[in-house]
């Protein structure tokens, strides 16, 4: 696997690679992984291990879950970027397109039929995803909350994984920056 969560590390790998990156206010569990990826380990899943989760009780906290996570997601790729895999890229990429489709549209015409192309076919998809999320667990309500859930997550962790690039650029270019973003305690 690229990353678990909730890991269990054998101390070798403590003595290895080093302790866990404490800068990243989160994604560090991912960041440590990849450390011990390129020392040569292995990071095993194991199906059997049961672990509890509760979800966020509102979009609003959910969106602030997934902005954390995509700045801090941008701030361990300025350190490693061979790690991001395409699936973390689409929410960046596709937030990106919408951002200079709109910014083109109202100078170029092409660029906002391409917006509404793409937000058409995004919709299209996240409404499948809800009618067969709905269908699978016979959960009638999961229909449209589960593709507002997953907007919510795509564009909250795009968007905020520019925020984190863009901010940790400009403090490599800078000098140290203080420690904000989302998340910050």
């Amino acid at each position: 696997m690229d990353t678990v969560p909730f890991g269990a590390f054998d101390r070798r790998w403590l003595e290895k690679v080093g302790p866990f990156n404490e800068g990243l206010l989160t994604n560090e569990d991912y960041e440590y992984n990849v450390r011990i990826r390129r020392a040569g380990g292995v990071v095993w899943f194991n199906p059997a291990i049961r672990a509890s989760y509760t979800a966020r009780p509102t979009l609003r906290s959910l969106a602030r879950q997934y902005a954390r996570y995509g700045f801090w997601k941008a701030r361990m790729l300025l350190r490693f970027p061979g790690s991001l895999r395409w699936r973390q890229a689409l929410p960046p990429l596709f937030v990106l397109a919408s951002a200079a489709l709109v910014v083109g549209a109202p100078f170029i015409g092409l660029a906002g039929s391409a917006l509404g192309l793409s937000w058409a076919v995004y919709a299209a998809v996240l409404l499948l995803s809800g009618a067969a999320e709905s269908l699978r667990r016979r959960q009638p309500s999961l229909l449209l909350s589960f593709p507002v859930a997953l907007a919510t997550i795509h564009l909250a962790w795009g968007g905020a994984f520019w925020a984190g690039l863009l901010s940790g650029l400009v403090g490599q270019l800078t000098g140290p920056a203080p420690s904000g973003g989302p998340g910050a305690r």
